[in-house]
C-alpha cells in the first residue's frame, strides 16, 4: 500500500513546496477521491504549521485535538476535500477548504457565523426501495430525505447533529462559487441556465459576463441565505 508519494507527483490541487522536501503523503480513499483532496498531514504541518515534523502531527492528532465537519480525526492521510470545516479544537479555530484562482485547495479562516455550518452540493438523485429518494452528495456522502432538492440544489447542515436547514436553489439570481475552469475560485451570479438535453453539463451564464458548466457552479447564496468569504487565506 502507497503512504507516501514524492512531492513532485503530488495531485495539483496540493498547495505545498514542491522542491524543497521530497517525499510528499497519499490521501488515503474516502469521501474525497485522491486528485479532489489534501492529507490531513500536509494541512497541520504545510498549511497551518502546527508542527515540523511528521511524529508532531500524529500526536497532535492522537490527542484528539483536530476535527473534521464536527467528527475527530486522528489518521494523518484522510484527505480534506472542498467545502470541509476543519476544526483545530485548542485554540477553537475554524478553516474552510476553498478553491483559489488557480485551482489549487486553499484553508480560509472561518467566521464564527459560519463555523458550524457544512455545505454540501446535491450530486445525484436516485429513487431506492420502498420509493423512498437518496441524495449523493459532492464529499461522497449520502443520505435519504423527502427534502425538495435535485442536482446542482445546495443544503447547509448544521454540525455535528447534521441537520438540514437551508436549501440553495441552482436558480436564476442565485450567488455561486466556481470550482473548476477559467473562472475557478470567483464568486459569480447566476443569469441563465441553459439546459441540454443531451447527457452533457447544462450551461450556466453569468451576470459577470461568463459562462460555466453546471459541473464547476456551487450554489452558495440565495434571497434568504448567503455564506459570506470573510476570513482570510492561510499562507
Amino acid at each position: 500500500m502507497i503512504t507516501r508519494t514524492k512531492r513532485q507527483m503530488l495531485p495539483r490541487v496540493v498547495k505545498v513546496p514542491r522542491k524543497e522536501y521530497f517525499w510528499g503523503t497519499s490521501s488515503r480513499p474516502g469521501k474525497h477521491s485522491r486528485e479532489s483532496s489534501v492529507p490531513l498531514l500536509h494541512i497541520l504541518r504545510d498549511y497551518l504549521h502546527l508542527g515540523d515534523k511528521e511524529r508532531e502531527i500524529t500526536r497532535l492528532l492522537n490527542s484528539g485535538f483536530v476535527l473534521i465537519d464536527g467528527k475527530k480525526v486522528k489518521d494523518r492521510r484522510t484527505g480534506v476535500g472542498f467545502m470541509d470545516l476543519v476544526t483545530i479544537v485548542p485554540t477553537s479555530e475554524n478553516y474552510r477548504m476553498l478553491y483559489d484562482q488557480r485551482g489549487r485547495l486553499v484553508l480560509r479562516k472561518e467566521s464564527d457565523k459560519f463555523s458550524g455550518v457544512k455545505f454540501l452540493r446535491v450530486k445525484n438523485k436516485h429513487t431506492i426501495q420502498d420509493g423512498k429518494t437518496q441524495l449523493s452528495f459532492h464529499d461522497g456522502q449520502n443520505t435519504i430525505t423527502d427534502a425538495d432538492l435535485k442536482p446542482g440544489d445546495v443544503v447547509t447542515v448544521r454540525l455535528p447533529e447534521k441537520k438540514f436547514e437551508e436549501v440553495l436553489k441552482m436558480q436564476p439570481g442565485s450567488k455561486v462559487f466556481i470550482t473548476g475552469g477559467s473562472h475557478v475560485g470567483e464568486t459569480a451570479t447566476v443569469k441563465k441556465i441553459e439546459v441540454k438535453k443531451s447527457s452533457s453539463a447544462n450551461l450556466v451564464e453569468m451576470e459577470e459576463g461568463f459562462e460555466t458548466i453546471s459541473d464547476y457552479v456551487f450554489v452558495i447564496g440565495s434571497n434568504k441565505f448567503s455564506y459570506e468569504l470573510s476570513g482570510e487565506v492561510v499562507k
